[in-house]
């Protein structure tokens, strides 16, 4: 599926919602759909730097494509992370590069989230595409 396609379909699914709480529930489900990440993953070297909450991100680099598994305490951020991951999971690091993730302003909910997941959100598409950027050089 191209990322065109997943931001759409996430776009449609938060558009079924009519008020913010139920939207804030289906973030927290979809953070609930992630598998459990190992605790060897949960140490510095992961951890999301800027995100008040913990939230761990474990890129795993095959066929030249990047996958994540991730983690954090925060039920809102793991669904924060859930979407990020759905969007650029299994993608070429020089897509990951160019793809602004500007969707979490379209679907309205860049404006409901507090400054510190704001903030957290911010970090783990920075780290995302820093990391992307490395593994393009190489």
């Amino acid at each position: 599926m191209l990322i065109e396609e997943k931001i759409n379909k996430i776009k449609e699914d938060f558009s079924f919602f009519e008020n913010w709480e139920d939207k804030y529930q289906y973030l927290i489900d979809l953070g609930k759909k992630l598998p459990l990440l190992e605790n060897q993953y949960k140490k510095d070297e992961f951890r999301v730097q800027g995100c008040t909450s913990n939230l761990w991100v474990v890129p795993k680099y095959h066929n030249n494509k990047l996958t994540f598994l991730g983690a954090s305490d925060s039920v809102i951020v793991q669904g924060l992370f859930y979407l990020v991951k759905y969007v650029l999971d299994n993608e070429y690091p020089k897509t990951i590069i160019s793809e602004p993730l500007d969707f979490f302003d379209e679907i309205g909910l860049s404006s409901h989230l507090g400054p510190s997941r704001s903030n957290g959100l911010n970090s783990l598409k920075r780290q995302i595409k820093n990391l992307a950027t490395e593994l393009q050089k190489n």
